[in-house]
């Protein structure tokens, strides 16, 4: 990207105000990450985007010029690029899913199968940029993501193009402790830098330790946590010397593969388009009563009300149908007890889940429902208008099988 004309200008500026900022991720000195929408662009199915503005003198410039022709199954979809007087701006797709980062944290660490998904997925993704000459430089648990589609590697702010015969780096940048030592003035960084990091990133999934603290080493070779093959395979990626690493992510996914052979099938299978992830679906897990709670404080009264209202009509359903199953069970003592049982306790469950559980969260933008805060209400209103219609459906079919048997009973 040149210094852009004025008539450049006022066009990126037009662009940069069609965007409506639904929230501010990140700020700082060197730029910005919002969520954003685009008014009117509902209809054509567009989810949330992401507007990253990072100061010129911070930018890579002649990275971001490449970004739109990059894409790829485990990259995120870049929508545009364009140059604001002091800044450069991309906007890509919003990524639905958590952070490695917080995966981790949560849940510990991750058994061999899934470790090596997500390195084949993260090291596909960086085989892509690299065929542009690009070096991420920032591969780290928060830069990935855990998306229906698999890891997704975002946020490409300090990508540089890799420069034949330079000796180092203009700028020290990345995440301690899985930066790889060219990165703090040592070389120039090239694609074996992100090898190194994403060796860090194995490491880190395998033992639940990012890499530079206490303990790590320790862990890294307890043949009870780590198998000594994949414990090699670390070692290897995260040499110090990168004529010692594999020599291009392609190779790193080759042997975790080989390492762990059930990965390939699951990998292999999902290989959807990027541009269709722009409309993938939400995540159908529950929500935790902890992401409910602190989705509740923030949201306005009279919205607090009406999700109590709904906690206090599922319970209400919850007393209904269990006392509904009570009395069926003794009016058909000897006839079909257990079958109507089951199936009143079968809807009471769920109808309970759906009023107490799946609503309140699609409202507060909860648990799998994180991105839907960042729609519009149309889109919110349209899927909480299925979920209730399904529960309808259940109820139906739950009276149908009832007046079944019912029908089929002596005397009935």
């Amino acid at each position: 990207m040149d210094t852009p004309t004025d008539t450049q200008l006022m066009a990126a500026l037009e662009k940069d105000e069609a965007y409506r900022v639904e929230r501010v991720l990140a700020s700082g000195e060197a730029g910005s990450t919002e969520v954003v929408s685009r008014p009117g662009a509902e209809h054509l199915g567009e989810g949330p985007l992401v507007r990253k503005r990072i100061k010129r003198d911070v930018a890579n410039v002649e990275v971001f010029s490449r970004l739109s022709s990059v894409g790829g199954a485990h990259l995120p979809y870049v929508v545009e690029t364009y140059d604001l007087p002091d800044q450069v701006a991309i906007v890509r797709e919003y990524v639905y899913g958590a952070s490695l980062a917080a995966c981790v944290a949560e849940a510990g660490h991750m058994g061999e199968t899934a470790a090596a998904r997500v390195v084949a997925d993260v090291c596909d993704a960086v085989a892509t940029i690299h065929e542009q000459g690009i070096v991420h430089r920032d591969v780290s648990p928060k830069n990935v993501i855990l998306s229906p589609r698999g890891a997704i590697l975002i946020d490409l702010g300090i990508a540089r193009a890799y420069v034949e015969g330079a000796q180092r780096d203009t700028t020290r940048l990345g995440t301690w402790g899985f930066a790889s030592p060219e990165q703090y003035g040592f070389a120039q960084t090239d694609g074996r830098s992100d090898v190194y990091s994403v060796g860090c990133l194995l490491g880190y999934m395998l033992t639940g330790i990012t890499p530079d603290a206490e303990g790590y080493a320790a862990a890294l070779a307890d043949t009870a946590v780590v198998r000594p093959e994949l414990r090699r395979i670390v070692e290897k990626a995260c040499s110090f010397e990168p004529s010692e690493r594999y020599q291009s992510a392609g190779a790193l996914r080759d042997a975790v593969l080989q390492a762990v052979p059930d990965t390939a099938s699951a990998s292999d299978s999902k290989a959807p388009s990027a541009k269709a992830s722009t409309r993938e679906k939400i995540p159908r897990t529950l929500a935790r009563p902890g992401q409910l709670v602190a989705a509740f404080s923030e949201v306005k009264p009279w919205m607090q009300v009406l999700i109590v209202a709904l906690v206090v009509l599922g319970a209400f359903t919850g007393i209904l149908f269990g006392s509904a199953a009570v009395y069926a069970t003794n009016a058909m003592v000897g006839d079909h007890p257990v079958e109507s049982l089951l199936v009143l306790l079968g809807v009471t469950v769920y109808l309970v889940l759906l009023m107490v559980e799946e609503l309140p969260a699609a409202m507060l933008g909860a648990g799998p429902y994180a991105a839907m805060k960042y729609r519009r209400r149309s889109a919110r209103a349209s899927l909480l208008g299925k979920q209730l219609l399904l529960g309808l459906a259940a109820l139906a079919v739950f009276i149908a099988v009832l007046a079944m048997c019912v029908a089929l009973t002596p005397g009935g």
